[in-house]
């Protein structure tokens, strides 16, 4: 899950009218007993369905403008459930939500009874691919877009009994309450994920062939105040080194466009909006970036997060033997721990190996002219 500034304290009354918090607060993972079937099974499925959304979306707010309900509706609701069950569901903690052990048992039962409702449906609707298995990948926003998803169309065709969920997004997953089934973050794993480094993002300045034409190529940061810069403002990206980066505590005047998406960011830079910090990667995807020696290179490691208490299915297994080879640092120089330079990997590239790959997904030089 992404991380929280503030999650919502429920306030509910119980039949003795005194009020709890739906969400309580304690730092450590809680150990309370488990639930009876009898109690799971007092829980509908519409109910079931509310707490797949709230626990998602982060908080009861979150929740409610997710489902379109009113605040107040959700924490009635919520309320109810557990009434219902006579124990909380998830408790508050520094970095959002905690399943307890009945709202862990809770959800599970909701999983269960959401892949028995869809195997009905496709069993009505007469589906061949009724036995399809689903696999949750969280993965932030960039990688996701740019360098999993064209690769994720070749995978699901090598495992048709598969259905994919590629979930593109800038915040980290909750990986410990279920938010997926795997996480593929720039962020260190939270204590209790089991995670595994799979490759290390580089990145260094950009810019497109258009703004240097017009502006010049710097030649080291102290050359940024002459040039227009892009930034991109958004969870997992680096801001703490923006004073690095720009060479001032103060970078008032010097950033002309900022983004909080790397396709928008990408973008910026491309269409000539300015210099950008990418990913190495980007040259291998695409001609309209150019990468500036200015000394400045930047590292990142790519975790891959599953759930300790998960047990691993063949689909999952599948995906996660997918991902090691998709940052593989012997088939794509650009993931290795050590920095390789664009001018290095390019001389490796082919039609047959990368670039073939995105065509007419990232736009060609004179498709991206005539927008």
């Amino acid at each position: 899950m992404a991380k929280k500034k503030r999650t919502d304290c429920v306030q509910t009354k119980s039949n003795s009218s005194s009020a709890r918090p739906i969400f309580h607060h304690r730092d450590n993972a809680p150990t309370d007993p488990p639930l009876a079937p009898d109690r799971l099974k007092r829980i509908d499925w519409h109910e079931l369905e509310l707490v797949l959304h709230v626990i998602a979306a982060g908080s009861v707010r979150a929740g409610a403008a997710r489902t379109g309900h009113a605040i107040g509706t959700i924490r009635r609701r919520l309320g109810r459930i557990e009434d219902k069950l006579g124990a909380a569901i998830a408790e508050r903690s520094a970095t959002g939500f905690i399943l307890t052990r009945a709202g862990k048992q809770l959800i599970q039962r909701a999983r269960d009874m959401e892949r028995t409702w869809v195997g009905a449906e496709r069993m009505k609707s007469g589906d061949a691919l009724q036995g399809r298995e689903r696999v949750r990948i969280a993965v932030t926003e960039g990688l996701g877009t740019y360098w999993l998803m064209p690769r994720l169309v070749e995978f699901q065709e090598r495992h048709p009994d598969l259905d994919v969920e590629l979930i593109c997004d800038m915040r980290a997953a909750d990986i410990l309450n279920d938010a997926c089934d795997i996480a593929v973050q720039l962020e260190p794993p939270p204590e209790g994920a089991q995670a595994r480094h799979i490759g290390t993002l580089h990145l260094m300045p950009f810019a497109s062939d258009r703004y240097l034409q017009t502006a010049g190529v710097p030649r080291s940061i102290d050359e940024w105040p002459r040039h227009r810069l892009v930034w991109q403002e958004a969870d997992q990206v680096a801001s703490h080194l923006l004073p690095y980066i720009l060479g001032t505590a103060d970078p008032a005047g010097l950033i002309a466009i900022r983004t909080n998406t790397s396709s928008a960011h990408f973008r910026a830079v491309a269409s000539g909006g300015g210099i950008g910090i990418l990913p190495t990667y980007a040259r291998a995807v695409s001609r309209r970036v150019r990468p500036l020696d200015v000394g400045l290179h930047l590292r990142r490691e790519i975790f891959c997060l599953t759930s300790n208490e998960q047990t691993i299915t063949q689909g999952v297994q599948s995906a996660l033997n997918w991902l090691a080879q998709s940052f593989d640092g012997d088939l794509y120089p650009w993931f290795r721990d050590a920095f390789v330079h664009p001018r290095d990997f390019e001389q490796a590239l082919s039609p047959s190996n990368v670039i073939s790959l995105f065509e007419g997904f990232i736009d060609t030089l004179d498709a991206d002219e005539a927008i």
